[in-house]
């Protein structure tokens, strides 16, 4: 939060300003859909980056059929509601599922268990018996016309590994509030203050950059790094078939371990998101405001925006494929920070023809995405997308810097040879020099210079895989293997890796590009990691990695070898895989 309410007199009736315009909004957005919002259940959305997205992908295709009526595994803004209803009618019957899968199914009942019929969620012996009723919650209520659930947040974790001379070690204490007012309002938001020592290549690489993955404003210490997180939302119901969220949060859209469409490698932004289920389509509206990393001081930072729709159509009980269009805009041209532009509020229109209406020179971006399960143990999928392309130079394959596309494919095979609960994951990105380059660098596909896309922004290929285990009910292993080769940009060169950068400043001139073009680097990563959950969302990690990187210039040499060891209380675990 950016307090402003200091200084001098003028500094005070500034401050009183900025908070009568924030109070104005908040009003706005409360008077708008108080009565829009009929009785069509309010909820609220599982946090991206933890189980329950392998879970229900598990459910999915063990059950043979794409799960249509509740969610697209797609959008990863999971309802807890749908959650909730897809485990409650799982044909269990009909299908042979592990221990361990009932144990997850029991889980996700747990989490959600506001929205399940299912009475096993109870505690059987309450804390001062107001505490933990519930297994999921500390705190909960749960009134006619009125949910709530209240939470403490906790990460402390602790690794080998050193930047500065100092271990890596990760602080974080909060609280988690969720829950509904009657059928109108929904609300979540979690807030925690955080203190980070990083670890050796997120040191390095923001020493370079200026940039600190997944936080926005931070205050530098001695040693160690201090800064709030913070993810807060209002929901109402349109009707039968659609929902409306604002407020400050992440999304993430891709069915792989990695996106080119929209990922949540950075910083909670300021959005809107439509959301419509009908039928067997699922179509996403997202109006976004986001952040560069440029100011000081207490002035406010400057500002771009995105918008984005995405169809997912489900074709069939096994077949998704999905479109989608990203326009990237700023509107700072002999102004200063004049707002969002009212012509990308359409939320059906193909945004390229009102990008060509303006004359203007916003960013478009678009791609198709596909996922196909099969046999009930497979699922195939990826993406497709397009930054700009021109057809006769693809063709001719003449190395031409503007053909900018990124690729993706890639596979999971659960119960592998029939062992329960193992599943792997093989996948393979690709993206060419300058992909989401723009002509302005002040409408980039960053939000506080990070990557809404993949981490490793454009001008590279890449292979992962993925290996999980569980063996037990509450034990969870996973290990994980990335191997990429990227060309990198130093002294102020352009070759097509950083994104943020505009493509005029193009060294490495209009033909001949290609992948690994600039000071040519290979990255190798890996990690075996063990989670044990003794109690409901309490987690015990132990992690042992390694990361090397060999470039044609030694100043991006670096190897490192470490263990970590951490401890999370309703919080997901953070990867740093780049």
């Amino acid at each position: 939060m950016h307090f402003c309410c200091m200084g001098n007199w003028l500094s005070l009736q500034k401050c009183t300003k900025e908070f009568q315009l924030i109070l104005f909004r908040v009003k706005f957005i409360l008077v708008f859909l108080a009565p829009i919002s009929m009785a069509f259940g309010q909820h609220t959305y599982i946090p991206y980056g933890g189980n329950t997205s392998h879970i229900l992908d598990r459910l999915e295709i063990k059950s043979g059929e794409l799960a249509t009526d509740y969610f697209h595994t797609i959008n990863k803004s999971y309802r807890r509601m749908a959650i909730a209803n897809y485990v409650d009618s799982f044909p269990v019957n009909k299908l042979g599922l592990s221990s361990q899968d009932y144990f997850n199914m029991s889980y996700l009942i747990n989490d959600n268990f506001e929205w399940s019929n299912n009475e096993g969620s109870k505690s059987k012996k309450p804390f001062l018996k107001q505490f933990y009723t519930r297994k999921a919650a500390m705190y909960s209520a749960q009134i006619k016309d009125f949910n709530l659930v209240v939470n403490p947040v906790l990460y402390y974790q602790m690794s080998t590994d050193k930047w500065s001379g100092k271990n890596a070690l990760i602080n974080n204490r909060g609280i988690e509030i969720r829950g509904n007012v009657g059928d109108r309002i929904g609300f979540y938001t979690q807030v925690s203050d955080e203190i980070i020592q990083v670890n050796s290549w997120v040191g390095d690489y923001r020493q370079r950059t200026g940039v600190l993955p997944y936080a926005n404003f931070v205050k530098n210490y001695p040693g160690y790094s201090s800064y709030f997180l913070s993810s807060a939302y209002v929901t109402a119901s349109l009707n039968k078939y659609m929902d409306l969220q604002f407020g400050h949060t992440r999304n993430f859209i891709g069915d792989g371990f990695r996106t080119f469409i929209l990922g949540d490698m950075n910083p909670e932004y300021l959005t809107m998101r439509l959301n419509t289920r009908i039928w067997k389509m699922n179509y996403t509206n997202i109006w976004s405001e986001l952040r560069d990393p440029m100011g000081g001081g207490y002035t406010i930072q400057p500002r771009h925006y995105m918008a984005t729709h995405h169809l997912s159509l489900n074709l069939g009980k096994k077949f998704n494929l999905g479109l989608f269009e990203t326009i990237l805009f700023n509107r700072d041209s002999g102004y200063v920070n004049t707002g969002f532009d009212l012509n990308y509020l359409n939320p059906i229109i193909f945004f390229k023809s009102i990008e060509n209406g303006l004359n203007s020179t916003d960013k478009a971006i678009i791609g198709i995405n596909y996922k196909y399960n099969f046999a009930k143990h497979f699922s195939w999928y990826g993406q497709i997308v397009f930054s700009e392309f021109v057809l006769k130079e693809l063709v001719n394959r003449t190395g031409w810097w503007g053909n900018k596309y990124a690729v993706q494919t890639g596979i999971k095979y659960i119960d592998v040879a029939g062992i329960n609960n193992l599943d792997i994951q093989g996948e393979f990105n690709l993206a060419r020099p300058f992909m989401y380059t723009s002509y302005s660098d002040k409408q980039t596909f960053s939000n506080f210079g990070q990557f809404l896309g993949h981490p490793l922004g454009a001008n590279f290929y890449e292979m992962v895989g993925l290996i999980r285990y569980q063996p037990l009910n509450r034990l969870n292993i996973t290990a994980k293997i990335i191997y990429s080769l990227y060309g990198n940009d130093t002294n102020g060169s352009n070759f097509g890796k950083d994104i943020t950068m505009s493509y005029r400043s193009n060294s490495a001139g209009n033909y001949n590009n290609f992948i690994g073009q600039g000071v040519e680097t290979k990255l190798l990563m890996g990690d075996l990691m063990a989670t044990y959950m003794p109690k409901h969302n309490l987690f015990v990690d132990f992690k042992i990695g390694y990361r090397r990187t060999v470039a044609a210039l030694s100043l991006f040499n670096q190897e490192t070898f470490y263990l970590s060891l951490g401890l999370r209380l309703n919080i997901n675990y953070r990867n740093y895989d780049f």
